[in-house]
């Protein structure tokens, strides 16, 4: 069985990026999907001092699980037009400490946001970018507005048929 490694780049205890992970784990059938909390995760700030010998044990644990599954689901918010310095400080540690650490394995890129852009100048940054680290980029969905196409748990009609058509676009490059 084909297994998926699904996470938010943010580290809001609130994280409606994490929201949205959670909740497009739960649409896929016959894959195994874990959900990683990286909220919580204190990764001192990556600086050039610190090579080669300073690996912070979380991304050397990152970098162990991303070897270990097929494919990825990522949805990261968007800070000031950017990728959050928390997960881009991620992102910096795994470029440095394994490259192409994504080994050229399909991510559906997600991001969403409580305006109307859902995250899109940040999601295309990062889909431009995440294939320097090896990541095929198979699908991307952003949700705009979130607590209007998200309530009660659930995703608009029309969202939902755009996310689903992601996750499609995403499963078929896994296969």
């Amino acid at each position: 069985m084909k297994k998926i490694l699904a996470f938010a780049g943010s580290n809001n205890a609130m994280s409606i990026n994490h929201q949205l992970v959670n909740y497009t784990a739960s649409l896929i059938d016959d894959f195994e999907v874990k959900v990683l909390d990286i909220r919580d995760w204190d990764v001192p700030m990556y600086s050039i001092n610190m090579d080669p010998d300073q690996t912070p044990d979380l991304i050397t644990e990152l970098i162990n699980l991303i070897g270990e599954y097929d494919g990825f689901i990522i949805s990261s918010p968007e800070h000031n037009g950017g990728t959050p310095a928390f997960f881009k400080n991620i992102l910096d540690w795994l470029s440095r400490r394994a490259k192409k650490v994504f080994t050229h394995k399909p991510v559906l890129l997600m991001s969403t946001s409580p305006g109307g852009g859902g995250g899109a100048t940040n999601r295309k940054f990062l889909a431009h970018t995440l294939p320097y680290q090896g990541a095929n980029i198979a699908a991307t969905y952003g949700l705009p507005s979130f607590s209007q196409n998200m309530q009660d748990g659930k995703l608009s009609d029309e969202q939902l048929k755009e996310l689903k058509a992601a996750i499609q676009q995403f499963m078929s490059e896994l296969k």
